[in-house]
């Protein structure tokens, strides 16, 4: 009964998460679709005003947070959008938005969908593949660190905000066997972060979490941040926000201009 009380806690936090930013007017972000089978996917994509056609810009796929998944193409943009509109010397790359179905996760077709959305904004946009950014927030968090293992030296940095690998309750059995094998081979590892540091190897990572975080623990960014550096990778940050609970953490982590500083120095050999 305990478990199944803290389980339905969590996922109400996260649920929540993303969707207390106020909803704002997405019409500037361009509107695209994929498909996957039969089904049809959209997604939104944010190109810099004043881009140069003829010259190659990074390329970042953003995964949401739980609360704004859907269909309607358009609350996936929450929060992310607002920084846009008010940074916009920060962010000199195009970003994509994949939207996840509702009651769906990162994983399965929904990473299929968010990673042909990424191929296909490269193309119509002259991406740069060398240099292709894989961000999330909370469980968009998680989905950065899976995504990251199922397509290594795909990405040239990793920046999950208030994600982890190992959820904050207990997996069904019936959800964990639709998983990939990569990724339940890492939760059931007697240490899921050892485990998952040398999967991510030596990609480029920034991590940030808030330390007064009520839906993802804090311990978390801080076992896998530690894990990766013990494994030898010598491009880990991690930023941990005192007094911040778990939205405050999104704000604060995409307007700091150090981040970008660090994406714009990331490049796949």
């Amino acid at each position: 009964m305990k478990i199944f009380v803290k389980t339905i806690l969590c996922f109400v936090l996260l649920m929540a998460a993303q969707s207390a930013w106020g909803q704002k007017n997405s019409q500037e972000l361009l509107k695209r679709e994929v498909k996957i089978n039969a089904e049809t996917y959209g997604y939104r994509v944010y190109v810099p005003k004043n881009r140069n056609p003829k010259k190659k810009l990074p390329v970042m796929l953003f995964l949401h947070g739980n609360g704004v998944n859907g269909t309607d193409n358009e609350r996936q943009v929450q929060g992310i959008n607002e920084i846009i509109d008010k940074y916009p010397k920060f962010i000199n790359f195009i970003i994509v938005f994949p939207q996840a179905r509702p009651n769906t996760i990162w994983i399965g077709d929904m990473t299929t969908q968010a990673l042909k959305a990424l191929d296909q904004t490269v193309e119509e946009f002259n991406g740069d593949t060398k240099r292709l950014y894989l961000s999330g927030f909370s469980m968009g968090g998680y989905g950065t660190w899976t995504t990251g293992v199922l397509y290594p030296n795909k990405f040239a940095a990793l920046v999950p905000v208030a994600g982890g690998i190992v959820p904050p309750f207990q997996i069904p059995a019936l959800l964990k066997k639709t998983f990939p094998a990569e990724i339940v081979t890492i939760l059931d590892a007697a240490d899921p972060y050892d485990s998952l540091a040398k999967k991510i190897g030596n990609t480029p990572v920034w991590l940030f979490h808030g330390r007064e975080d009520e839906a993802v623990p804090v311990t978390e960014s801080r076992k896998i941040s530690e894990a990766l550096k013990k494994n030898g990778n010598k491009n880990v940050f991690y930023t941990e926000y005192e007094n911040i609970n778990h939205n405050s953490a999104f704000l604060k982590a995409f307007t700091e201009p150090k981040l970008y500083q660090w994406l714009a120095k990331q490049k796949l050999k």
